[in-house]
């Protein structure tokens, strides 16, 4: 067999293999570790090398070793706590307008707990001699807008007892009532009387008069309604809303059906309070 492989050229000085010299003392240095690495092997023990956990001996300086300084728990924690048992700070006390509202949300409850059972907008189908009452719920009392269609005038009183009216034709009496969306908070649209439900704690009491020949009618957000007969046999019913605490009422009471508008106001005691004028003047 020809041996092909070239013979190595020592004419030319760099392509000379190189083999770097190893000192006497890394070849000793190596030997040594080899041999202490078989004395563990061979004892089963090593030898600790680096960190090590042992407590420091009493010639060592006082002050080499500190421990860290752990806070105390007993100590006082600026922000926000969220220990179940840590006190209330000042900055999360309810303010007193919140506390108010809360104390006349527990008013109201207690009530509405008092008041005697009543028959639901759902469990009614008209009002009239025989069932003249109906009570909405909290929700049915406070979402969307109690619409009455088929009355021709309407009078109401605010909870700060200013009174007002208004018919179908646009005429109206004492003053009237606005909401913070600069909304009449009872008032006709077209024909139809209308009453926001999410501003019905600015409302006391509102009535309804028909004067036509068709019956009244009071519908809900949820499509719940109830009818109130036209007027006959020389009487008239007029659609009484009244809110207790939280919860609105509906009453068909019956009068004669010759009274007047004001002789109306007057049997349910609305007097109508006055509108202050204003001036254009400006200090």
């Amino acid at each position: 067999m020809v041996n092909r492989q070239d013979p190595l050229r020592i004419d030319v000085p760099f392509m000379r293999r190189r083999v770097k010299q190893t000192p006497a003392s890394s070849t000793a240095a190596v030997a040594d570790t080899g041999q202490s690495q078989r004395v563990q092997t061979v004892t089963g023990h090593q030898q600790p090398q680096g960190l090590h956990l042992r407590a420091p001996s009493s010639s060592a300086s006082p002050h080499a070793l500190q421990p860290a300084t752990v806070p105390s728990r007993s100590a006082p924690v600026s922000g926000l706590s969220l220990a179940r048992n840590s006190p209330a700070s000042s900055a999360s006390s309810p303010s007193p307008e919140l506390d108010a509202v809360h104390q006349g949300a527990k008013v109201e409850k207690n009530q509405a707990a008092l008041l005697f059972p009543a028959p639901k907008i759902r469990d009614t189908y008209e009002l009239n001699l025989n069932e003249q009452v109906l009570r909405l719920t909290a929700l049915e009392s406070a979402v969307g807008t109690l619409v009455v269609s088929g009355s021709t005038a309407v009078a109401w009183e605010s909870v700060r007892h200013v009174v007002g009216a208004a018919d179908v034709l646009g005429n109206t009496a004492g003053t009237p009532i606005m909401t913070a969306g600069n909304r009449a908070l009872v008032g006709y649209e077209k024909q139809t009387a209308l009453i926001p439900l999410r501003h019905i704690r600015e409302l006391r009491r509102a009535i309804f008069i028909n004067r036509g020949n068709s019956p009244m009618g009071v519908q809900i957000f949820n499509g719940a309604s109830v009818a109130i007969p036209p007027p006959a046999n020389g009487v008239q019913f007029v659609l009484l809303a009244h809110r207790i605490a939280n919860l609105l009422e509906l009453r068909a009471e019956p009068v004669p059906i010759a009274w007047t508008d004001q002789q109306i106001w007057q049997e349910f005691d609305f007097t109508m309070t006055h509108q202050a004028p204003v001036s254009n003047y400006r200090r």
